[in-house]
């Protein structure tokens, strides 16, 4: 799937399924942290340094739209999220990362009960 389905697929969804779905590629993220972590030795620190940074970034993103769901607060429109995050992640060499994470998230999200 790609990023234009993608996002269409999470622009239809209801704003409670919008939360479970974020808090999903948020815990999918961190999987990709530990590597960075596991297996940073030498000139890979700076990588595996710079990989920590746009994860937190990306965090940074998914969390405060997910608190402002919860809320009810003023928050960026989707499309504006999707666009930070895709930009976050390019950034910091994390395209990859963030597309492995939402397409595994949206799977998670579609199994049945």
């Amino acid at each position: 799937m790609n990023n234009d389905e993608l996002r269409s697929w999470y622009l239809a969804l209801t704003d409670n399924d919008k939360l479970v779905f974020l808090a999903l590629v948020s815990n999918d993220l961190t999987i990709h942290g530990r590597d960075f972590g596991r297996y940073a030795a030498g000139a890979e620190q700076n990588k595996a340094f710079k990989g920590f940074q746009g994860l937190n970034e990306l965090q940074h993103q998914i969390s405060g739209h997910i608190a402002a769901i919860g809320l009810r607060h003023d928050r960026y429109p989707d499309e504006v999220l999707w666009k930070i995050l895709d930009e976050k992640a390019a950034a910091y060499g994390l395209t990859a990362h963030l597309r492995q994470s939402l397409a595994r998230s949206r799977k998670f999200r579609q199994k049945p009960n």
